[in-house]
């Protein structure tokens, strides 16, 4: 092309009657040049680009095709009756200090007053009850993977909250709080991630026993210590019947351990 544009130039100079100059000959090959080389410059990044988007759209449908691929794989199911069995073997040990209890998805023990579980009047434990969570910390972490997950509940008789109101404590609800919260306390201090134990507070309204009498009141007093997956430890239903003038905590299975 260069070579046809000199001799087209050289070809029509005789005619020009010598009206283009040096300088404009020299100006035209230039911009010549100047034209190819964006021209080439231009097609080579064209080619670059059409490489780019056929590497991308090869990507695309790999990913398209790994989509498809997860979506046709089901999740595994949960064998619940086993693993609650399970969980039961790891709870029922030659143990005199709690109850094996089950109720949902999840197993637990529950510890009552009948041992003084917090000084009177107050959220903080006694000596007796730190001997009894410490085994339970060491259960716990022997026992616990990386889906495990801890519950402490917390329930109270139906006295009402006298004492601890210039404490700050509202309600039973609040004490029952508050006591779950120590025992979650505890349990970390002995080594339980913090990220992996968590509380709930139910006051007076789920009894065991019925509270018109000191030994239904003691056993209404109490800790219930649950592990289990994140799902099993949601509260599930709350089945409740009227029991003594208040709602009944929704059933669950207890199994006594040696005493």
């Amino acid at each position: 092309m260069k070579k046809l544009l000199v001799l087209s130039i050289a070809a029509v100079l005789p005619f020009l009657g010598g009206c283009v100059s040096t300088n404009e000959y020299d100006r035209l090959l230039k911009t010549h040049d100047t034209s190819e080389d964006a021209n080439a410059a231009l097609s080579a990044e064209n080619e670059r680009l059409e490489d780019a988007n056929g590497k991308l759209s090869k990507e695309n449908a790999a990913l398209r095709k790994s989509l498809a691929d997860m979506k046709e794989v089901k999740a595994p199911t949960v064998d619940q009756e086993a693993l609650l069995a399970e969980m039961k073997k790891i709870w029922s040990s030659e143990n005199g200090d709690w109850d094996v209890v089950s109720r949902g998805g999840a197993v637990g023990v529950r510890i009552d007053d009948k041992g003084v579980l917090f000084k009177p009047g107050s959220w903080e434990i006694t000596d007796k009850t730190k001997e009894i969570l410490g085994k339970l910390a060491d259960l716990l972490k022997s026992k616990m993977d990386a889906n495990s997950m801890v519950r402490v509940d917390g329930h109270t008789d139906s006295d009402p909250v006298k004492r601890l109101k210039s404490q700050g404590i509202a309600d039973n609800v609040h004490l029952s709080i508050m006591r779950a919260q120590s025992v979650r306390n505890f349990l970390v201090s002995k080594g339980i991630e913090s990220d992996r134990i968590f509380v709930a507070g139910f006051g007076e309204y789920w009894p065991i026993e019925s509270n018109a009498n000191s030994a239904g009141k003691q056993r209404n007093r109490r800790v219930e210590v649950y592990m289990g997956t994140a799902d099993g430890l949601s509260i599930g239903e709350a089945a409740h019947s009227e029991n003594v003038g208040a709602k009944e905590a929704p059933k669950a299975t207890v199994e006594k351990t040696s005493k």
